[in-house]
């Protein structure tokens, strides 16, 4: 009896509890951007237990928290959405592979765990077949882990997908280890959050010119609160479900310059029509070890029993 119940519970778990919607696509035109919680305050991890933390891998294994690149959100047992330009290596024009990443979840703090930090390797990277890393149109990928997350973790929950559109001046909520100043090159120890409106594509035309509807802006045209370098690929929580990636903006927290995220409801079709090519069966790092990813997995059946 306990044999299937742990096998239903894994069967369960390939299903993305998600009600999903599709909008229309549109091109962007080129702008002058680069990738990028300034204003923000110290929160714990069960306030926002769908964040990750992305990380290189040969960096964190030198000093943990050191290898932090991007943010992350679980949205199902096995699968974690980031931003597509957090998996591209602009130096060498070419995406990064699966084995180059960790994935930490569940700790508040970047250079620390407690006894409900979980780390996962990513088995495969999912990166939109159409990103454009000079317009970062497109900018999302999902990273399929090689572990289970346990429903019953205290720290680590999945966040649903937003299928509506926003209007401006819904309240929303961006979390990160990024940089707390712009021009700054260290990341922040402690998981930050700023809260931040939905700005209208009118308003923010006015820093940034035509913004698609793939995309959304959200933060103060008076300037004063965003994400900024190193929160990148992680969540805009509006209305407890995600609702955008964090993707760019002029520098952080500018006058006119409210932050552009990914518009999460433009992929929802992509997002649950790539995980139904995922082999849920199968548990490997995506350097190609089975044995992590076999242990993993059973730890984390363990934990959820």
């Amino acid at each position: 009896m306990r044999a299937c119940t742990i096998i239903f519970s894994v069967l369960f778990g390939f299903t993305l509890v998600l009600q999903l919607a599709l909008a229309n696509l549109v091109p962007s035109a080129a702008l002058e951007i680069s990738p990028k919680v300034v204003g923000g305050t110290p929160i714990s991890i069960d306030s926002a237990p769908y964040q990750v933390s992305v990380r290189m891998t040969d960096r964190d294994r030198v000093s943990f928290g050191s290898g932090h690149i991007c943010g992350g959100v679980v949205i199902s047992q096995r699968l974690v959405v980031t931003a597509a330009h957090c998996t591209y290596n602009s130096n060498k024009n070419k995406y990064y592979t699966a084995g180059d990443y960790v994935l930490v979840m569940g700790t508040s703090y970047l250079t620390s765990t407690t006894n409900n930090t979980l780390q996962y390797y990513v088995q495969e990277l999912i990166p939109h077949p159409s990103y454009n890393p000079n317009t970062l149109v497109n900018d999302i990928a999902l990273m399929f882990i090689n572990g289970y997350i346990p429903w019953t973790s205290a720290s680590v929950k999945a966040l649903p997908l937003n299928t509506v559109n926003l209007a401006a001046g819904v309240n929303c909520s961006v979390t990160g280890w990024g940089v707390t100043s712009s021009g700054s090159s260290v990341s922040s120890n402690a998981l930050r959050v700023g809260y931040v409106p939905i700005v209208s594509y009118l308003q923010c035309a006015i820093g940034y010119g035509n913004v698609p509807r793939t995309q959304l802006c959200a933060g103060y045209m008076t300037g004063g609160i965003d994400a900024c370098q190193g929160d990148s690929g992680g969540p805009l929580m509006c209305n407890n479900a995600l609702a955008g990636i964090v993707s760019y903006g002029n520098e952080c927290a500018l006058a006119n310059y409210p932050g552009v995220y990914t518009n999460v409801s433009a992929y929802n079709a992509w997002i649950i029509n790539t995980n139904n090519t995922l082999n849920y069966t199968v548990f490997k790092n995506g350097s190609g070890s089975l044995v992590a990813g076999i242990w993993l997995t059973l730890f984390s059946i363990l934990l959820a029993y």
